[in-house]
């Protein structure tokens, strides 16, 4: 699932299948992060995104990320500010927003 974060949603359905990946590799995330640290964190809803509260997506992702990366003690890159209309930053955010989640995929061994 992790490898399709690395794709760029372009059409709906890109962006349900980037969507489903995206949700699966929190919740296995939240899932290690309860096992191994014993904390469990909040759960945010990123699944479906609506195209119309695109912001909605980026602020709860955003809690997401900082969350994980505060247990795991991992860098995070502001996932929030992006305009997603603009290709160059679009990319950007998506080889960034991939990385956390390898780096604590990785980290926590799932």
């Amino acid at each position: 699932m992790l490898p399709l974060l690395e794709n760029l949603p372009r059409t709906q359905d890109d962006w349900n299948r980037w969507s489903w990946s995206h949700r699966d590799s929190h919740d296995r995330i939240r899932a290690a992060i309860k096992s191994k640290h014993g904390v469990d964190l909040s759960d945010y809803q990123t699944d479906p995104i609506d195209p119309g509260a695109i912001n909605d997506f980026l602020q709860n992702n955003s809690q997401l990320h900082g969350d994980m990366n505060g247990v795991l003690g991992l860098q995070s890159a502001d996932l929030q500010d992006v305009d997603i209309s603009d290709d160059r930053q679009f990319e950007a955010w998506v080889r960034l927003h991939y990385q956390e989640h390898l780096y604590a995929e990785l980290k926590l061994e799932i």
